[in-house]
């Protein structure tokens, strides 16, 4: 046999050898982590609030936020009526409704 065709069989082994040989395992996936429920939402002034108010106020907040004007107006004269419990943090959602109100009012 010539030398060319020694190296050609030499590399046609080696390729099947390595063909047939055990493929090495992938490796694991990381252990997936447990999802933690978010948390609430603090209270700036750690007082209890009433939800409805505090709910009205967080949904024409964010319309407001996303350019919805209208429906926010809309909103906040729905959550006109809602009644909070006379703490401190009611009271500051009071007062943001009132402000959302008032941006409603057409100006002059």
């Amino acid at each position: 046999m010539t030398h060319r065709l020694k190296l050609l069989l030499l590399a046609a082994l080696a390729c099947s050898i390595s063909a047939c040989s055990p493929k090495p395992k992938p490796p694991a996936e990381p252990a997936s982590i447990p999802a933690v429920p978010a948390a609430p939402k603090p209270n700036p002034n750690g007082a209890a609030t009433t939800p409805q108010l505090q709910q009205a106020v967080e949904t024409a907040a964010d319309l407001f936020n996303r350019g919805e004007n209208d429906l926010a107006c809309e909103q906040v004269k729905r959550a006109s009526g809602v009644k909070g419990s006379g703490s401190a943090a009611d009271l500051e959602l009071s007062q943001r409704l009132e402000r959302f109100r008032q941006a409603c009012e057409p100006s002059e």
